[in-house]
C-alpha cells in the first residue's frame, strides 16, 4: 500500500465520520427534543426501555447522543439506572442500523444524494429544510467515504504479505476483538469501524469469522464515549457507562465462544441470503452478524438487567449527591399542577437548579481564564444550553398551572414568575458573554493583561459569586434578611463598576496601559453590572411575592 493509497484510506475514512457527524448532529436537532420527552414518558419497565432506545438511536443514528440524555435523565432520577440498562440495549441494537444501510450498496448512488441535498440547501426556505439538506448530504458523503476506503484497499488483495498479515489478526479471536476495541476507541465511532470491516471484507482482506472478531471489538470500543462523557461527572454517569461496557463486554465472551466453536457463524449464514462459504453476500452477512450480535446479547441480558445494574452499582459505589441539574428538570412534577401552590414552589426550586448551572458557568470561566483550560471554556456552551433547556421547561409548566388554576393570587404571580425565570435565562446569556471577554479577547489581545486589570477581574468575579449564592439560597424560602445583603452586593458591584470604569478609562487616554486590555476590561465591567441588576430583579420580585404591581413606574424598576 503507497503512500497515495494510505492518504485516500484516510481520507475516506475522514468522509465517512464527517458525514456520520453531520447527519446525526442535524438529526438530533430535527429530533432530540421530541426524544428527550419519549426517554422520559416510556422507560418506566426494561422492555420499554429496550423498544425506546432503539428507535430513538434508529432515528438519530447516535447511541453517544441516546447515552448521553439518558445520563442526564438517569442523574436527575427520572430514570432508574435499571431502566437505563434497557436503554442501553436498545441503543446497541439501533446503532447497528448504519451498517444494514451500508450492506444495501446503494454506495452508487452517493453523488445522488449530494445533489439532492445540496439542492435543498440553496433553495432552502426554513432551518427544518436546511437540517433535512444536512441530513442527506451527510448520508450521500457517508458512501463516498466508504468507496473511496474501498478503492484504496482494493489494490492489497493483490498482496500476499497483506492478505496474511491482515487474516492473521483478524482470525486470533482475542486479538482480532482488541484491535476492533482500540480502534473504535480511537476514532470514537462503531459505525465508522463496522463500515470499514466490511470494506475488508468485501475485498477478500479477511475471514468472515475474523470480520465478526472485529465488530465484537467495535460493540465494546464505543463505550468510550460515555466514559469519556463521565469524566469530571458525578458516579451516576461513570454506572451507566460501566452498564453499556459490562453488556458489551459479556456478549462478546458469550457470542465470541459461539463464533470460535463455528455455531454463531452458521446461524448467521442460515439467516441470511448467499452462502458466506462461497464469499456471497458478506456485508449483508457482517451487517447482520452485527445486528443478531446485539439482539441476541439483549434477549439473554434483559431478564438479568437488574443484575446488570447492581453489578454496575457494586463497581462503581454511588458518590456524593449531585446536586446541579444537567438541563434536565429535577422538580416539575406534572402530577401535582392541580395543587397550584405546591406547583409554584416546584417551579421556584427548579429556577435555583437554573442559578445552581449559572454560578457554574461563571466559576468555570474563571477558572478556564486563570488556568488557560481549553476544555473548561468549551463547557460554558453546554451549560448555557442546558439553561436554556430548564427555562422552556419552566415556562411550559407555569403556563400548564395557569390553565389548570382557577386562584387569583396564583394568576396573578405567573406573569412574575415568567419574567424572573426569563431573567434568569438572561443572566445564563450573559454568562456566556463574560467566557467570551475573559477566553476568548483577552487572550487574543496582543499584549497579557496587566495585574492591575486582572485584580479588578477577581474583585468582580468574587462579590458576583457571593451575590449568586446569595440569590440561591433567597429562592429556597425568600427570607427577608436576603434581600437586604443582595441589594447591598448589587450595590456595591455599582460602584465597583463606576469606579473602575472611570479609573480604566483615564488610564487609556493617558496612555497608562494597554488599551486593548483596558477596554476589554470594561466590557467585563459592564456585564456584570447588568448580570447584577438582573439578580436584584429577582429579589424585587420576590419581595412583591411575585405580584407585579399596576404602578408603571414600578413596572419600570422591575425591567432594570
Amino acid at each position: 500500500m503507497n503512500l497515495l493509497q494510505i492518504i485516500n484510506f484516510v481520507g475516506g475514512l475522514a468522509l465517512f465520520i464527517f458525514g456520520m457527524n453531520k447527519m446525526s448532529d442535524n438529526l438530533q436537532s430535527v429530533a432530540g427534543n421530541e426524544m428527550r420527552r419519549i426517554l422520559k414518558m416510556l422507560t418506566n419497565t426494561p422492555l420499554k426501555g429496550v423498544l425506546v432506545g432503539l428507535g430513538v438511536t434508529a432515528l438519530i443514528q447516535s447511541s453517544s447522543a441516546t447515552t448521553v440524555m439518558m445520563i442526564g435523565l438517569v442523574n436527575t432520577g427520572i430514570m432508574t439506572l435499571s431502566q437505563a440498562v434497557g436503554v442501553v440495549m436498545g441503543a446497541n441494537i439501533g446503532t447497528t442500523v448504519t451498517a444494514q444501510l451500508i450492506a444495501f450498496n446503494i454506495g452508487q448512488y452517493a453523488y445522488a444524494f449530494i445533489i439532492t441535498g445540496v439542492t435543498m440547501l440553496l433553495l432552502r426556505k426554513s432551518r427544518t429544510m436546511e437540517r433535512w439538506s444536512q441530513i442527506i448530504i451527510g448520508f450521500g458523503l457517508l458512501f463516498i467515504g466508504l468507496n473511496v476506503m474501498s478503492s484504496a484497499v482494493s489494490p492489497l488483495k493483490d498482496s500476499e504479505l497483506a492478505r496474511n498479515f491482515m487474516i492473521n489478526v483478524s482470525s486470533n479471536p482475542v486479538l482480532g476483538i482488541l484491535t476492533g476495541t482500540l480502534f473504535t476507541m480511537l476514532i470514537q465511532s462503531s459505525s465508522a469501524s463496522v463500515g470499514i470491516v466490511i470494506v475488508l471484507a468485501a475485498n477478500g482482506l479477511i475471514p468472515f469469522e475474523g470480520a465478526l472478531y472485529l465488530v465484537f471489538g467495535d460493540n465494546i470500543g464505543t463505550t468510550i464515549t460515555a466514559w469519556l462523557a463521565g469524566i469530571g461527572s458525578n458516579s451516576t454517569a461513570r454506572q451507566v457507562a460501566m452498564v453499556h461496557t459490562l453488556f458489551n463486554v459479556l456478549g462478546t465472551i458469550l457470542i465470541g465462544t459461539l463464533t470460535y466453536l463455528g455455531i454463531y457463524t452458521q446461524i448467521i449464514n442460515s439467516l441470511t441470503p448467499g452462502n458466506i462459504y462461497e464469499g456471497q453476500n458478506i456485508a449483508r452477512h457482517i451487517a447482520n452478524g452485527h445486528t443478531f450480535f446485539n439482539v441476541i446479547n439483549t434477549l439473554i441480558f434483559l431478564p438479568f438487567s437488574h443484575l446488570l445494574a447492581k453489578l454496575a452499582l457494586k463497581i462503581i459505589p454511588p458518590g456524593k449527591e449531585e446536586t446541579l441539574s444537567l438541563g434536565e428538570p429535577k422538580h416539575l412534577n406534572y402530577h401535582v399542577i392541580g395543587n397550584s401552590d405546591l406547583a409554584i414552589n416546584q417551579s421556584l426550586k427548579e429556577m435555583r437548579e437554573m442559578l445552581r448551572l449559572v454560578r457554574l458557568g461563571l466559576v468555570v470561566s474563571y477558572e478556564a481564564f486563570k488556568d488557560k483550560n481549553y476544555k473548561k471554556q468549551i463547557r460554558i456552551s453546554r451549560i448555557e444550553s442546558a439553561i436554556d433547556h430548564l427555562q422552556r421547561e419552566v415556562t411550559l409548566y407555569l403556563v400548564a398551572v395557569n390553565e389548570r388554576t382557577n386562584a387569583d393570587d396564583i394568576i396573578q404571580k405567573i406573569p412574575a414568575l415568567l419574567h424572573t425565570v426569563n431573567d434568569i435565562e438572561k443572566i445564563g446569556d450573559f454568562t456566556e458573554e463574560i467566557n467570551r471577554i475573559l477566553n476568548y479577547q483577552i487572550p487574543s489581545q496582543k499584549n497579557p493583561l496587566c495585574e492591575c486589570f486582572s485584580s479588578v477581574i477577581d474583585d468582580l468575579h468574587a462579590k458576583l459569586i457571593f451575590m449568586l449564592d446569595l440569590s440561591i439560597d433567597y429562592l429556597a424560602d425568600l427570607k427577608e434578611e436576603y434581600t437586604y445583603k443582595i441589594i447591598e452586593m448589587e450595590g456595591r458591584i455599582n460602584e465597583t463598576h463606576n469606579n473602575q470604569r472611570q479609573n480604566v478609562l483615564l488610564q487609556i487616554q493617558n496612555g497608562e496601559c494597554d488599551a486593548a486590555g483596558g477596554l476589554n476590561t470594561i466590557d467585563y465591567l459592564d456585564i456584570v453590572e447588568v448580570t447584577a441588576d438582573k439578580l436584584k430583579n429577582l429579589v424585587k420580585a420576590g419581595t412583591h411575592n411575585f405580584v407585579y404591581s399596576h404602578n408603571p413606574n414600578a413596572m419600570d424598576e422591575a425591567d432594570e
